[in-house]
């Protein structure tokens, strides 16, 4: 979309470049007939006939031509600069947003890889270790427990992948239908207990005991499941992850509040961009999750916010979605 963008704002340039050309052409080559009828008559010695030859009726009238010409030169040249500088700079503009998309993508592939790769390296070792019989007997339980949370990531990873996909080539649809957030909110806990107990991070839930609400199941999930799987991740051990759902007027309200690693003021801005991951490369994740969390909710026709104190002091994730009737 950017390129398309970079091209269409330079082939207008181009376009408008060659008019300025042809249209200069043609006023010279015009001017320059004007000229040799002018020198013809002047080598008469018709003055007058030189006058009306360059557009005048007379000498006197000749003279002030010479100087509607001279501004007609100088406001049409600061026009056209005017117009060329304004193409141009939105021609530069468009090359700059379309570089800072090569760089999120190039940040993209070495998350992507390093996310996707790294559960794929611990599964493979654990596969050999077991099939090797290397593995004692009282640890192939916690070893196969270990196998499946990173199965699990693994296949997180990849549906935040083909979730994005789909979203820039066919757009956010969302399919909505009566359902209770709270109990969504239920099942993505239970659906993330084994992650947060290999983590040693304690998820509490607390609110409302039931919200009714129209939503679409899957989008939620995802919403729910990326915001608490962010908290996990940057909570340390022995910390507390807090879910909070409840009624706000004619609205549901998500909090998610992790007491870990936090959000720098750099990191709050761009949080939701997608593929932006900051420099902090020893965080993982592909950049993803938070943009789809974003596309969710306002396909909802809600709002996602973050907040945070600064670095190790937590962050604080709300998101607000209209309830049935609220639209």
């Amino acid at each position: 979309m950017l390129r398309s963008s970079s091209n269409l704002v330079f082939a207008v340039v181009l376009l408008l470049s060659f008019a300025l050309l042809i249209w200069w052409t043609l006023f010279l080559l015009d001017a320059s007939a004007e000229l040799s009828v002018a020198g013809e008559r002047l080598a008469a010695g018709d003055l007058e006939g030189v006058a009306r030859a360059l557009g005048a009726g007379d000498g006197d009238e000749l003279v002030a031509l010479g100087h509607r010409r001279r501004w007609m030169f100088v406001s049409e040249g600061a026009f056209f600069i005017l117009v060329l500088l304004v193409c141009g700079g939105l021609y530069l503009a468009s090359v700059r947003r379309e570089r800072r998309l090569q760089l999120n993508q190039d940040r993209f592939l070495a998350a992507a890889t390093h996310e996707l790769k790294t559960p794929l390296a611990t599964i493979s070792l654990l596969l050999e270790s077991l099939h090797a019989g290397r593995v004692p007997a009282e640890k192939r339980d916690r070893y196969l427990a270990d196998g499946l949370l990173e199965a699990e990531r693994l296949e997180r990873g990849l549906h935040n992948l083909l979730i994005a996909a789909g979203l820039r080539s066919t757009g956010t649809i969302v399919h909505t239908e009566a359902g209770d957030l709270v109990a969504d909110v239920r099942a993505a806990l239970a659906a993330l207990q084994a992650r947060a107990d290999a983590a040693d991070v304690r998820v509490t839930l607390h609110g409302e005991a039931t919200l009714p609400a129209r939503r679409d199941a899957a989008a939620w999930q995802l919403v729910v499941r990326n915001l608490l799987d962010n908290a996990i991740k940057f909570s340390p051990a022995g910390a507390t992850v807090e879910v909070h759902v409840q009624r706000r007027d004619d609205h549901a309200e998500l909090v998610v509040k992790d007491h870990g690693r936090g959000l720098d003021a750099d990191e709050r801005t761009h949080a939701f961009e997608p593929f932006w991951r900051g420099d902090d490369q020893a965080t993982g994740g592909t950049g993803l999750g938070l943009h789809l969390v974003q596309e969710m909710v306002r396909a909802h026709g809600g709002s996602v916010s973050a907040r945070s104190d600064g670095r190790d002091r937590g962050a604080e994730f709300t998101v607000r979605l209209p309830l049935e009737g609220a639209r």
